[in-house]
């Protein structure tokens, strides 16, 4: 028996180490992925679907068996020789983390199986906003294209079709204010977000403006079009398009949405 609890104090010493190294290396490879694609060392396909896809997975796995085997070990050597040996706040935590990280692929999962993505979100399907030529030449060549008719999802169901299966409520706003003030106050809500305006004609009633994702980067292009109704008052329509060829998430949806509420909510 005092061999056996030999064996299971070196087996700790290992295991407790490696659950150290663990905790040390998971969130670190995870920001390298995400801020390394961010920072244009290497593209999305290497940071998001090879670093975090792949590699990040099995890291998570690693963790997770790691540390359960850790746990177990220490409680076997507990029991057996009625004292503590180790460090059981590493063997817990990288398992705690580890723990999360999957939950967190899988809620990513779900969120690609509950439909195809939508990258080209509008208010106006029919007559949706248009980029300029000028925020279109600024671009890259591996960028999107910002053309709408055509265009189709991941499924190839036409865009329209699939975003009013998806997105039925997304449509464009209605406002009592006249055009001109529905415009400023579209510009400065923009602005607060952190969009980045390049282009903005009041006379126009329209805006161009890009957003970026704190991970990895994701650049979308969004363009905002104010014009007058019949009424007095005026339309707001906005469409927001995602650069890269990756599930959003809904994260464009979600854009146009926030956007049209805040917009809509009654002014103190």
């Amino acid at each position: 028996m005092a061999r056996f609890i030999e064996i299971l104090r070196m087996m700790i010493d290992i295991a407790v180490a490696l659950c150290a190294v663990l905790l040390l290396v998971t969130p670190l490879w995870f920001a390298l992925a995400a801020f390394g694609t961010k920072w244009e060392f290497w593209g999305w396909q290497t940071g998001l679907n090879a670093m975090t896809h792949v590699w990040g997975l099995r890291i998570l796995l690693m963790g997770l068996v790691s540390g359960v085997f850790t746990l177990g070990v220490l409680i076997l050597y507990r029991v057996l020789a009625k004292q503590g040996h180790g460090n059981w706040i590493s063997a817990i935590a990288v398992s705690l983390i580890a723990l999360a990280g999957l939950v967190w692929a899988m809620q990513v999962e779900a969120g690609k199986a509950a439909g195809p993505a939508v990258l080209d979100v509008t208010t106006d399907v029919l007559d949706p906003p248009h980029f300029s030529a000028g925020f279109i030449a600024r671009r890259s060549g591996l960028d999107a294209s910002l053309a709408y008719d055509g265009k189709t999802g991941a499924d190839g169901q036409a865009l329209p079709a699939l975003q009013a299966a998806r997105y039925p409520a997304i449509s464009t706003l209605h406002l009592d204010e006249s055009a001109d003030i529905a415009f400023a106050r579209a510009l400065e809500l923009a602005r607060e977000r952190g969009w980045r305006v390049s282009t903005a004609s009041a006379e126009a009633g329209m805006f161009e403006a890009g957003a970026e994702s704190l991970w990895f980067g994701f650049r979308d292009d969004i363009v905002v079009r104010v014009r007058p109704d019949e009424a007095g008052g005026s339309l707001v329509d906005i469409r927001s398009v995602a650069r890269q060829p990756v599930h959003d998430l809904g994260r464009n949806a979600d854009r146009v949405r926030a956007f049209l509420e805040a917009l809509d909510a009654p002014q103190a």
